[in-house]
């Protein structure tokens, strides 16, 4: 059976209907761990029905009580985060949150040489004072939301939260993370430090290499 054939469709626990994780069983290594299951958010990061459907969820955390500027987007979640924004910008209530505000939309670049998130000077004004999210599409390690939230502080900015379409933790050094899918949407999902994966000393095999961008078969 192919990779494909064994994708499972986990439904969001959530009135919004038509919005499920897709995730693959097998052995699987990332950057920073290896995984027993490849969560696929391909068509939630790129159709604009389904990424709707993400940012809807995903704007309910802010639109009532806390105060959004701009959004760091990394794992190419952007139309997410646009789809975000406009919700936020679209909501109506009291003065000094969001509604009718602009919001900015940002993606950092990484170091090749250091691993670090940068942004140029010309984008330091959109983060700079400002109230900052994280937007990733998977927390398993919480490595790259550590980062994020490193780059947020290290820009000025002032970390509101971290926004997640899957998320094995719920908080990565002090700030919640808030996903649409959590450790409760597949219950035995595991990760492992590569010194002590199970996978490999029972020597079976890895199925694909994975990152934020899809998965390569081995």
């Amino acid at each position: 059976m192919s990779l494909e054939e064994k994708t499972i469709r986990f439904p969001a626990k959530t009135k919004i209907t038509d919005l499920y994780l897709k995730a693959i069983p097998g052995h699987f290594i990332t950057n920073h761990s290896h995984i027993n299951y490849y969560t696929d958010m391909t068509e939630m990061k790129s159709i604009y029905r389904i990424a709707r459907r993400a940012a809807e969820v995903l704007s309910r955390k802010y639109k009532n009580s806390i105060p959004v500027e701009t959004i760091l987007c990394l794992d190419s979640t952007e139309v997410i985060g646009a789809l975000l924004a406009r919700d936020l910008r679209d909501s109506h209530f009291g003065p000094g949150t969001h509604a009718k505000k602009d919001i900015a939309v940002v993606t950092p670049e990484q170091n090749n040489n250091t691993s670090q998130l940068i942004f140029r000077d010309n984008y330091k004004p959109l983060i700079q004072n400002k109230d900052c999210i994280a937007l990733v599409s998977s927390v398993t390690t919480g490595y790259t939301v550590h980062k994020a939230i490193e780059t947020i502080r290290y820009y000025g900015g002032v970390v509101r939260g971290v926004s997640a379409i899957f998320s094995k933790v719920n908080q990565v050094d002090g700030v919640p993370v808030d996903a649409i899918f959590d450790i409760t949407t597949i219950p035995d999902y595991r990760s492992y430090d590569y010194t002590n994966c199970p996978y490999c000393q029972q020597g079976i095999k890895v199925d694909a290499l994975v990152n934020t961008n899809g998965y390569s078969k081995i």
